[in-house]
């Protein structure tokens, strides 16, 4: 996924790469996915349970939650 500002994309495409990242994440691969917010960091993936993963830019703060399953 390529990085950007999140004002550059609309309601769906926002939305659309953020389901690609989660989907990534039941996958196995919760590293190397950029801030689709600021794109200036990686995002922290931490998995809260065999469900869930909540991703966090360390850079502009800005996370988002998802199930897994």
């Amino acid at each position: 996924m390529s990085g950007g500002n999140s004002s550059q994309y609309t309601q769906e495409e926002l939305q659309s790469i953020l389901w690609e990242i989660l989907d990534e994440c039941a996958n196995g691969r919760t590293e190397g996915h950029h801030c689709p917010f600021c794109s200036a960091a990686d995002m922290n993936a931490k998995i809260e349970d065999e469900f869930s993963v909540r991703l966090e830019c360390s850079a502009c703060g800005k996370y988002f939650e998802g199930q897994l399953a």
